[in-house]
């Protein structure tokens, strides 16, 4: 019984050390502003690990995660095919709820710090992240091939970044970690999640928000393309048939 007793205390123990481990964060601005010259920026997201195990932070025995998580969206992934010697779309697969953008860093590899069921189950990683499809009678083989499909599409878009050695510990309890914002991403909230580990077990985590947003003559019309959609059209006509009238009266041979 006693044996038992000790046990328990001991696991007691272990259990609240590992709840005692927080992480406090900062960003480096909690906006991006994006002008007509924006080609891109950078978030540097820094904080420190509190209530740490001393000896695992002598040792570096803790490994971090940083993403900068866009807004969700739906995205259709269509397949090209051959017919008639011309490349058309073929078969397509919805995803439902697909971060617009996902830039990380880490200290090291992902799988060199946890197995994939536990990067699956923390959402850590994009190609770690499981969406709906909203499609039924299709082979998990089929929706492996679209899901492969669509990790390309981002990495080429330059939607999904990673770099894997992003994070920098500047002190055994301080980090510091740098994320790329093309100049492509997407409006809206962002969220910057932090993720610790320890022996390949998330054991804190923690996240702040972060806004991507046009200012000026961009957001003028930004809001007018979006809340007045006909206006808009209306005026690009215009613009359009000015633009060819002082062409032709520039151009025009006497």
């Amino acid at each position: 019984m006693r044996f038992l007793s000790t046990i328990f205390a001991t696991f007691c123990i272990a259990l609240g050390a590992a709840q005692a481990t927080q992480l406090q964060i900062g960003l480096s601005n909690e906006s991006v502003a994006i002008t007509s010259s924006f080609d891109g920026d950078s978030v540097v997201v820094f904080g420190s690990i509190e209530g740490g195990d001393p000896e695992a932070l002598t040792l570096a025995q803790y490994d971090l995660v940083v993403a900068l998580v866009g807004p969700d969206a739906d995205i259709v992934v269509r397949r090209k095919q051959r017919r008639a010697g011309i490349w058309m779309n073929g078969a397509s697969l919805p995803f439902i709820r697909v971060p617009s953008f996902y830039s990380m860093a880490s200290n090291r590899k992902l799988i060199e710090i946890a197995e994939p069921p536990v990067l699956s189950k923390n959402r850590i990683g994009f190609e770690y992240l499981k969406f709906e499809t909203g499609a039924t009678l299709i082979a998990d083989s089929e929706i492996q091939t679209f899901r492969e499909s669509l990790n390309r599409l981002k990495a080429s878009q330059e939607l999904s970044l990673k770099r894997t050695d992003g994070v920098k510990f500047l002190s055994p309890t301080l980090f510091r970690a740098k994320l790329s914002v093309p100049a492509n991403v997407p409006i809206g909230r962002h969220t910057a999640r932090v993720w610790l580990f320890k022996n390949g077990e998330v054991i804190a985590r923690e996240a702040a928000r972060l806004e991507v947003r046009k200012i000026g003559f961009e957001q003028f019309m930004y809001n007018l393309a979006y809340k007045n959609g006909l206006l808009y059209g209306i005026i690009a006509v215009l613009v359009a048939i000015f633009t060819g009238w002082l062409a032709s009266v520039v151009f025009r041979k006497d």
